[in-house]
């Protein structure tokens, strides 16, 4: 049995956790708009079959801080956590130019496993910014759909 003092401290504990991630999502949530603000998407996936660099080089800078933003939330869960970790990691390497087809491959295929939960994280993002955010987030879904083909 725990005494008054050790519920004490774990409560104590437990807030400031509870502050530190409430700081964390603030400070993803303020990456995403930020990224997205600066953010110029001119694919036109009805004009024709982009190639997935030319893509993936004009959606990372604001798809990596929304996978992180979805990697902090609480309703994506620790198994899913894991695999947007190696979507993040797959995209930093095809970013820098560093990744072969395989990796390309294994990014497509990994950030389809994890797409829903991101466009979950995607939705509840769009509720809490502009009309100009919207519109990149929502560039953000279509391509993402394209991408995993869905």
């Amino acid at each position: 049995m725990t005494t008054k003092a050790e519920q004490k401290a774990a409560r104590k504990q437990n807030r400031e956790i509870r502050k530190s991630m409430r700081k964390a999502r603030k400070t993803k949530f303020k990456a995403i708009v930020e990224a997205a603000g600066k953010t110029n998407i001119s694919i036109d996936l009805d004009a024709g079959e982009p190639k997935f660099v030319d893509v993936f080089n004009q959606i990372w800078p604001v798809l990596k801080p929304i996978l992180e933003y979805a990697e902090i939330v609480k309703f994506t869960g620790v198994g899913i956590d894991k695999v947007i970790r190696t979507v993040i990691d797959l995209g930093e390497r095809i970013s820098t130019g560093a990744a072969s087809e395989g990796e390309k491959t294994a990014f497509i295929s990994t950030l389809d496993t994890i797409w829903s939960p991101v466009k979950m994280a995607l939705g509840i993002i769009v509720t809490f910014t502009d009309d100009h955010i919207d519109k990149i987030i929502n560039d953000i879904i279509e391509i993402g759909d394209w991408i995993i083909e869905e």
